[in-house]
Order: C-alpha cells, then sequence, then structure tokens
C-alpha cells in the first residue's frame, strides 16, 4: 500500500465535526459512536471474515478497549464540551507524546529533528485554534487522554504485529470496541434514534468512509511506517477541520490562523527533508 493513503485517514477524521453537526447534530453522542463501530466492523468482517486464535484473543480484547472501547466516548466526550477547533488542537499533541512514550518504554532518545517538527506541528495548530477560545477541563482532559491512548496502541501495534490479515484485524477492533460502548450507550441515552433524511447520509460518511476505510489505512500506517512520521501526519486532521469549515460552511480564517496552516504544512515538509535516506542498491551491493 502507498504510505501516503495513510494521510486520507487524519483528512477523513478531521470532516467528523463538519458532517456531525450539519447531518446528524441531534443524535446522542454516544450512539454515534456504537455506529462508528459495529457496522463497518461488521462490513469488514463480511469483506474478509477470519477466525481469531484463542492466543491472540487478550491482545486483541486489549487494542479493542483501548482503540475504540475507550477511546470513542472520549473522543465523542471532549467533543460535547469543546469547540471542534479546541479538540483537533489538543489531538495535535500527539507527535509529542509519541516521542515521550518511546522515550519512556522504549529508551528511544527522540531527536532534534523530529521535536523540532513536532514542536513547529503544535504551534501552528495553537495558530489556527485563536484567541479567545475558552477552555473546559473536562474536555480537555478527555481530548488528552484520547490522545494517549493512540499513542499506547501505536506502540503496542508496532511492538506486537498482528498476525493476520489486516482487514479482518480492523473489523474485529470496530465490532468488539463497539459491543463495548453499547450497554453504556443504553444506559446513558436509551434507544438508539432511527436515522430520517440527512441522518443516512451522515452516518453512512461516518460508517464507511471515517470507519471502514479510514482505521484499514490508519491501522496499516501504525504497523509500517515509524511513529513519528505518523503522529505528524495527524496534523492534517485540525487543518482538514479549519479548511472544511472555511470552504463548506463559509467561516471566515484570520491571518493568524492561515499562518498556522503554512507552520503545520512547514513541520510536514521538514520531516520529509529530515527523513533518512535509503542506502542505494551499489551501497548495499558494496
Amino acid at each position: 500500500m502507498p504510505p501516503f493513503l495513510v494521510a486520507l485517514t487524519p483528512i477523513l477524521w478531521g470532516t467528523t465535526y463538519l458532517i456531525t453537526g450539519k447531518y446528524l447534530a441531534d443524535w446522542p453522542a454516544l450512539w454515534l459512536a456504537v455506529m462508528r463501530a459495529i457496522p463497518p466492523g461488521l462490513l469488514l468482517l463480511a469483506i474478509r471474515p477470519a477466525k481469531v486464535a484463542w492466543r491472540q484473543v487478550p491482545f486483541l480484547l486489549l487494542i479493542s478497549f483501548l482503540y475504540i472501547g475507550a477511546f470513542f466516548p472520549l473522543l465523542f466526550l471532549s467533543a460535547l464540551h469543546l469547540p471542534g477547533s479546541v479538540a483537533g488542537t489538543l489531538s495535535a499533541t500527539l507527535p509529542l507524546m509519541l516521542l515521550g512514550l518511546q522515550w519512556l518504554f522504549l529508551h528511544k532518545v527522540p531527536s532534534r529533528q523530529a521535536l523540532l517538527c513536532a514542536l513547529l506541528g503544535l504551534a501552528g495548530i495553537i495558530l489556527l485554534l485563536g484567541p479567545g477560545v475558552a477552555l473546559d477541563w473536562i474536555g480537555v482532559t478527555a481530548a488528552l487522554t484520547s490522545v494517549l491512548l493512540i499513542g499506547i496502541c501505536s506502540l503496542l501495534l508496532q511492538q506486537h504485529p498482528w498476525q493476520g490479515g489486516l482487514i479482518s484485524f480492523t473489523g474485529w477492533q470496530l465490532l468488539l470496541g463497539g459491543l463495548m460502548i453499547l450497554p453504556l450507550a443504553y444506559w446513558q441515552d436509551g434507544a438508539m434514534p432511527m436515522p430520517v433524511g440527512d441522518n443516512w447520509f451522515g452516518l453512512l460518511w461516518l460508517i464507511l468512509l471515517n470507519s471502514a476505510l479510514a482505521y484499514v489505512l490508519w491501522l496499516w500506517g501504525m504497523v509500517n511506517l515509524p511513529l513519528n512520521r505518523l503522529g505528524l501526519l495527524t496534523l492534517l486532521n485540525p487543518i482538514t477541520a479549519v479548511l472544511a469549515g472555511s470552504v463548506l460552511m463559509h467561516e471566515t480564517l484570520s491571518v493568524w490562523q492561515w499562518c498556522g496552516v503554512v507552520t503545520v504544512l512547514t513541520s510536514l515538509v521538514l520531516e520529509l527533508l529530515f527523513r533518512p535516506k535509503r542506502p542505494s542498491a551499489v551501497a548495499k551491493s558494496a
């Protein structure tokens, strides 16, 4: 799979607030989490059915809980307590969090180039956020915890690659994680509302693109791309959210916010320039 396709995931995730606010504004957050997990999980398992060996079940349950069962409720909790731009800004801490996790658990000291790119990207997202935004600490805590869960899962999957098909692995994660959220959604909000009108477009977007496609691409990236590069790609999430609001919702961006967009893109370009070059075939044969 071409690595650049992984960048589609944060771009698709950046449309979540737009799609949710425009087509699913009346839906309870936990039921949205269930719909983003169980239907795409069943779809992926229908495309590529596979059994799971008993020895792999504990690891699968752990990843499903961290990455879906706990992550989705925290994600929507932050969405309830924070504006989308703030939640997107906090998600931009992932590059720095990944560097910290690698240093803490793998004793891998981050390079100056990696720190520069991560800090530059975070600075750009802070510019995108703009001044005068009130912070709700429940939402902030939920958002930062959700980012931490992504970092832990990324580390686990790179250290313990899944022995099996990527599509079926993604399907099992979504299905099991969604089943973990299901009782909480029913307890909190009662029966699931029935989709009507434009709800169908919003749900299909979340199910097919934001979950089924995006998670397959992202899990491939977790296993095959360096964690630092993967973390920097997440900066495309808030950029997409802001640009989508500007273009589709006619929200006006300030000069500082446009400076933030340029700063984030600069951090991604620098990551490409700082990336170690592969040895040539001549060097390998020497």
